[in-house]
Parts: structure tokens; sequence; C-alpha cells
């Protein structure tokens, strides 16, 4: 018990512990951000260990099981940008009247907030709704247009059955017929929410689809008609939307969806650098 006082990382740097178990204590201690939505088996595939040995190392290290290491990887990385505040308490910033300083201090405030607020139980559940959904539509209207292209395109490799819908003219409904209860809409809208993307998202929940909110508070009106929802904060100081948290957001789904497709999406990509090179598309 005196062990699991200490910082997890800390934890697995102090004890001493057997070659197949310091080769995951390694992999953790390189890659706790990832190690903190893995399963005990999937841990174990990427170090290179049996999933035993993963279970072992969380016992010595004081742990009831994998499940609660993880956990306390899971704070670690809501923790993780604490040094945020300091450097937005700052006497520097702090009296800066510079309008482009404060939008950039406003933009931290929101990513700490964000990731100090997130549920990772929700997260882990909506990034698994969306490997095992057969059709994903990313509904994104005005401003969070550019949300939705982005998460489809980040998504596009791994789920290959993705498309954005960035303007209200009824394209939305001729994708949503193609849809079973194995898909699943994504709706992206912050304040002032559009009308449109709240109504195509009630018409998505009311076909029978799995349903994904992100959005900024659980007052949103698309929390209304979400299976599961994600909030980032967008605090801003000018008329200017601030998606700086959003869009953390989105990267940290498609990364997670990325490795939890990988043994499907790493041949797509290299297939695609091959075309790439022939076609010299990158400079």
């Amino acid at each position: 018990m005196a062990k699991r006082q200490k910082d997890v990382l800390t934890l697995i740097k102090s004890t001493p512990l057997s070659d197949k178990k310091r080769q995951t204590a390694k992999y953790i201690l390189d890659n706790y951000t990832e190690v903190s939505f893995l399963t005990a088996a999937e841990l174990a595939r990427r170090a290179d260990v049996s999933e035993p040995t993963v279970i072992r190392l969380a016992t010595d290290l004081g742990y009831s099981g994998f499940p609660e290491m993880r956990s306390a990887l899971q704070d670690k990385v809501q923790s993780k940008l604490t040094t945020l505040h300091r450097l937005k308490e700052s006497h520097r910033f702090k009296s800066s009247r510079n309008p482009a300083i404060q939008s950039l201090v406003t933009d931290m405030s929101n990513l700490e907030n964000t990731l100090h607020n997130l549920d990772v139980r929700t997260l882990n559940r909506v990034v698994n709704r969306i490997v095992q959904a057969d059709k994903v539509i990313v509904l994104g209207y005005k401003m969070s247009s550019c949300l939705a292209g982005f998460l489809q395109m980040a998504l596009k490799k791994s789920i290959d059955n993705t498309v954005a819908i960035t303007t209200s003219t009824g394209l939305f409904h001729e994708e949503l017929v193609f849809t079973t209860e194995r898909s699943a809409v994504i709706a992206i809208s912050f304040p002032r929410y559009t009308n449109a993307v709240v109504q195509d998202f009630r018409v998505a929940q009311e076909k029978g689809v799995t349903t994904i909110a992100i959005t900024d508070s659980e007052l949103s009106p698309l929390v209304n008609y979400a299976t599961d929802y994600l909030l980032a904060r967008c605090d801003f100081v000018s008329y200017i939307d601030s998606f700086a948290a959003a869009m953390s957001l989105l990267c940290a789904i498609a990364t997670a969806v990325s490795i939890k497709t990988e043994a499907k999406t790493l041949p797509r990509l290299e297939e695609l650098e091959e075309m790439w090179e022939e076609s010299k598309v990158f400079f």
C-alpha cells in the first residue's frame, strides 16, 4: 500500500523488476499516454510480452490488477498539463494587453480544462464505438465544418467508410439512409450552435444509429440526442471561435482509433506511401 502513494511513473522507475517485467515497464514509461487507453492484452502485444506478465507487473507495483494501474496512468495523463496553469498565471502573460497573447493563454487554459475534466471511460467507449462502426458520418456546420473535415481525414485511413457533412443541404439524409444500427454519427458544434446540426443529429438518433457529440457543455443541445458525448472547452477572447482544445480532443480520438485498428491500417499506409512516392505528392 505504501508503494502506491508514489506517482505511478516514479513507482515503475524505482521498483526492481525481472527482465520481461522491466521490458514492459520501459514500454509504459516511453508510452504512458498510449498505455492509459490499452487493455492488458493490447499492452502485452505492444511490449512483446505475455498478458500474465503485464498483470504480474501491476500487482508487483502494489495495484490490485492492471485496470487499477491503468487508472493511475489515466490520472497522470489528466494532470499532465498542470504546468500550463503556472505559465498562465505568470506575470509576463497576466499583465499582457496584447490580444494575440491573451488568445494563446486562453487556448492553453481551454486545453488544460478539457484534459482535467475529460471522462476517460467515455473517451474509451467512444473510440470503441467508432472502431466497431460500419459507417461513420461526421457532422459540422459553419465554423465547426473545419473540425468535421479534420476528423474525417484523420479517421479515413482507419475507418474507410467515413464521410464528413459540412453544409446543411440535405446531403446528410442521403448518407444517413445507408446507415445501420452499427453506424455512428459524430456531431461537432460549439456556441453558437447551429439549428441545422442539432436537427440532423436528432434525426440520426431517431434512425437508431450511435450518436456521439463533441461539444462544449452538458447544456449543449446536442447532448439531448447523444448516445455518448465528450466536452472540449472553447472560451475565446473575441468573436473568433477557439478550437484548440476541440482539435486536440479530435486528434486524441483519431490516434486511439488508429492504434486499435493498426493491423489493417498499416498495410494501407504502406500502400499509400508508395502511391504518394510514385506521384511525387510531397516536396
